[in-house]
């Protein structure tokens, strides 16, 4: 019998292009393209051991009957595989499980394995395949593996049109072909079986898979090639689920806006392109990612050692770039390490973001390793920065106030609001702490107005005037302090609640005056026209400058707690103490001493001719309700006596 192959041997040719089209195309690795790689590889093979078995069926002589059964044989078990392997594609396409595995996954191979067995059994069965003297003859069971094709291939049209997401609007055109490069040859083969098809069946099987693939276009980075962030996103998911540890390099280009504009967008563009080049070459395209602007990621096992990986990744980034303009470039970056296996599949991408925020601002060139520490601390900024962000969204924020002691008549002359954020998992946190972070993520401008607004809302609600409280306290951040609608936000509010400006004292840090004097004296002056007053608070707890009381309309300074309880520590603060407040009296301000903690502590503090007492022996910081109980005379009686 004399067999036609010529359709055989073009179809290696197509299948060897194909081959190189999708191993050189970029895109992530994941189980499906992995199938997708598999299925190519047993095509190939497949036809190749179709084309050799024609000829040694054809003459009997060119090997040993024995090796005739295990090439055919073979050749059988890959014509059963093919099939289903083709279904589980078709599968993965449209259940995306990945590495997965369910029961519906593991039925579809039930015909596929019954093949295998018929044609591995064959050799004394002869139920597939034999020979005799007259050569190579069909078993009783060969229409077996047509019936296995057909099956493979009408479960995948099925299954292509049942699901429509699968392939959209190309579906008509791969359900045409899936019945062209399986359905026609079978057919074709099983009437003429000297015309060898097989090949050409799996081959545009292959090609459908190819044409159909969209993990290029949604998984690479245009201007780059690198693969991209949801690239990135799949890849770290997928191995943290299997339990795969990784070690992620985060690398976050230093003044790149700077570099945009000395070179324009192209040199940017080309810059970002030499550099993804560079790593490419050294760990792989698989392995290279870009998270976004000038933030790239190289994803290495776990068990690489990774401070030589630093070193390498480092050596690529600052080595010198010449760009096709002519102007040569030094790159620098800072550089984060994070380990998967420390970081929660919910919240990766918002470590990896804080670790990029944290790094940068620890300066240029840094390096950062993100251990189990730093991750739970990022865990915890994480949390405060989400319920900041609740607060705003919800109009409303805890305030919580101290009362504070005139020291001349006894009584309770004002208040300090102090803003309290109550943070699920973790309980009342600082404001110390979680105004840093508000500042840092732009939300203190709505918080401070909020609290603002808290406190005009208590004012109008309690009768404070008559209880003695002539205003309260309220903090201003250092990037309130620089906004040019600062005033008009702060005269809106008040009189929403038709509150008298001489109510509301605002508190500015000396960093806060530090880093804004120049827009801080303009905005006191617009507000100290309309009646509110100003206290330089914390006064000693940095390096205090006079200036500030000089330059700034302060009515009030407060000392800080530490250089009050250093007082009562050593007879030279307390020296520098009496003399401080001697300093402020004789021009005229007024001064609180902040954390009186006991009676002894308070009698010690005003014999210096301090004005006004605030602290932990008067009271905590409470809720409204409770610091109006504390204005009762009985209370206050009771907190004075010994003074």
């Amino acid at each position: 019998m004399v067999y036609n192959v010529d359709f055989e041997i073009c179809t290696l040719v197509f299948m060897l292009v194909i081959i190189a089209m999708v191993f050189t195309k970029k895109g992530i690795l994941d189980f499906q393209n992995k199938v997708f790689r598999g299925y190519i590889i047993v095509c190939f093979l497949n036809t190749c051991l179709d084309v050799f078995t024609c000829f040694t069926v054809a003459d009997l002589t060119i090997v040993p009957l024995w090796l005739n059964y295990i090439l055919n044989a073979m050749f059988l078990t890959a014509q059963c595989i093919i099939p289903t392997i083709f279904l589980v594609y078709v599968y993965l396409k449209v259940q995306r499980i990945e590495a997965k595995v369910s029961q519906y996954f593991m039925l579809m191979w039930i015909p596929c394995i019954i093949g295998i067995f018929l044609v591995i059994t064959t050799y004394w069965t002869k139920y597939i395949f034999y020979f005799d003297e007259f050569g190579y003859h069909h078993g009783k069971y060969h229409l077996y593996l047509y019936i296995n094709v057909a099956f493979y291939t009408v479960a995948s049209i099925i299954y292509m049109i049942v699901n429509r997401n699968i392939l959209k609007k190309r579906q008509c055109l791969v359900v045409l072909l899936v019945i062209g490069c399986a359905i026609a040859p079978v057919i074709v083969q099983f009437f003429i079986p000297t015309y060898m098809l097989a090949g050409l069946g799996t081959t545009l099987s292959v090609f459908v898979m190819y044409v159909t693939d969209e993990n290029h276009e949604i998984y690479v980075d245009t201007i780059t090639t690198a693969l991209n962030r949801e690239a990135f996103i799949q890849h770290v998911n997928m191995n943290i689920e299997r339990k795969l540890p990784e070690q992620v390099f985060i690398i976050a280009l230093d003044n790149f806006k700077l570099i945009n504009e000395v070179h324009g967008i192209e040199g940017g563009n080309e810059i970002m392109q030499l550099l993804v080049s560079g790593l490419i070459d050294e760990y792989g395209g698989n392995h290279v990612y870009r998270l976004g602007g000038d933030t790239f990621i190289v994803v290495l096992e776990e068990k690489t050692e990774g401070a030589k990986e630093h070193d390498r990744i480092r050596r690529i980034v600052q080595r010198r770039i010449h760009l096709s303009t002519g102007g040569t470039v030094e790159l620098s970056a800072c550089i984060c390490l994070l380990h998967t296996i420390h970081i929660p599949q919910a919240t990766l991408v918002q470590t990896m973001e804080q670790a990029i925020s944290k790094v940068k601002h620890m300066g240029k060139g840094r390096f950062l390793e993100v251990d189990e520490d730093v991750t739970n601390d990022m865990h915890r900024t994480l949390a405060i920065e989400q319920a900041l962000v609740s607060a705003v969204e919800k109009g409303r924020f805890e305030v919580h106030y101290q009362p504070i002691l005139d020291t001349h008549t006894k009584k309770f002359h004002s208040m300090e609001a102090l803003a309290r954020l109550n943070v699920f998992g973790y309980g009342y946190v600082s404001p110390e702490e979680f105004i840093l972070i508000a500042e840092r993520n732009g939300t203190i401008l709505q918080i401070g107005l909020i609290v603002l607004e808290e406190v005009c809302r208590f004012i109008s609600q309690y009768d404070l005037i008559e209880k003695g409280i002539e205003f309260i306290e309220v903090n201003l951040s250092v990037v309130q302090c620089m906004q040019d609608t600062i005033c008009q936000d702060i005269q809106a509010i008040l009189k929403k609640y038709d509150i008298p400006p001489s109510m509301i004292n605002l508190e500015i840090t000396e960093s806060a005056a530090a880093d804004s004097e120049e827009k801080l004296i303009r905005n006191m002056a617009r507000m100290s026209l309309s009646d509110i007053t100003f206290s330089l608070d914390d006064y000693g707890s940095g390096f205090s400058n006079i200036n500030y009381i000089v330059d700034l309309p302060f009515s009030i300074v407060k000392l800080d707690k530490y250089i009050v309880w250093a007082a009562m520590k050593s007879v030279t603060s307390r020296t520098i103490l009496e003399h401080t407040v001697s300093m402020f009296k004789s021009i005229h301000l007024k001064v609180v001493a902040e954390g009186i903690e006991d009676i002894e502590m308070a009698k010690v503090i005003t014999d210096m001719g301090v004005d006004y007492l605030q602290g932990f022996h008067f009271s905590r910081p409470v809720p409204k309700e409770q610091v109006v109980l504390c204005l009762e005379d009985e209370f206050i009686e009771d907190k004075v006596a010994g003074m």
